[in-house]
């Protein structure tokens, strides 16, 4: 999905996977991870075919994987990284090692962009969000903390009017991206993974980051729109 949404966004994926994610539309099994030596070749492979002009990570996996992508990084000083903190499946399985945290953060701290939901920000700030105004001061406070900028995805708010409405906070600047069109399909599969990586997309082709974030909203909505369900009732995105 990372890969389809870069493309449909006007970019191309060089997709490097850390692990493998067993799962289907429904349910979330295990992750096995990917040797550091693989990671390591893999993203030399991408950098040495393809001109990166930016960076979005996703699932991490493991302190190994952490460190060969932070490693990695250091080639590409000032490119825009997206990333997802995608720190547990919809299930609540985690999907970073105990032992990763440290080296995780190292990736915090030189994003450009973060890109969480309501339960991730919770989960970064080690505190509950009870309302769409502390959202807001979470957006800054992530900010502040990491030194990047944040959208903060607001598909998760349970606030009356506010579900859907994306939060941008940059450079000490609020911006609220309002859902569009009526949310149908509250339970679509990789939502949140499809639009940091169309996010992504639009960066490296220069958008800025609120008309790059808004172009990636418009995808979405589209991708949504005309997806299906999969066997298991799961509505899933196509584009």
């Amino acid at each position: 999905m990372d890969a389809k949404a870069v493309h449909a966004a006007g970019g191309y994926a060089a997709a490097v996977p850390s692990c493998l994610a067993v799962q289907s539309t429904a349910t979330f099994d295990r992750i096995v991870p990917i040797p550091r030596s693989a990671i390591d070749r893999a993203l030399s492979c991408a950098a040495d075919s393809f001109r990166i002009s930016a960076v979005k990570i996703g699932m991490v996996g493991t302190r190994a994987a952490a460190e060969a992508i932070h490693n990695f990084l250091a080639r590409f000083p000032g490119i825009p990284l997206v990333l997802d903190p995608v720190l547990r499946s919809s299930s609540g399985a985690p999907l970073l090692s105990a032992g990763g945290l440290p080296a995780y953060r190292r990736l915090l701290a030189r994003a450009s962009v973060i890109t969480p939901n309501l339960p991730e920000s919770e989960k970064i700030l080690d505190r509950r969000i009870g309302a769409f105004g502390e959202a807001i001061v979470a957006a800054r406070d992530i900010s502040f903390a990491t030194g990047a900028s944040v959208l903060l995805k607001g598909g998760h708010f349970p606030w009356k009017g506010k579900r859907g409405v994306d939060i941008v906070f940059e450079e000490g600047s609020v911006t609220l991206l309002g859902p569009g069109e009526k949310i149908r399909r509250a339970d679509a599969h990789g939502t949140g993974c499809a639009l940091a990586s169309a996010l992504a997309a639009r960066m490296a082709l220069g958008e800025p980051l609120v008309d790059a974030a808004r172009s990636a909203k418009e995808l979405l909505a589209r991708w949504m729109a005309e997806g299906f369900p999969s066997l298991e009732g799961r509505w899933t995105l196509f584009g």
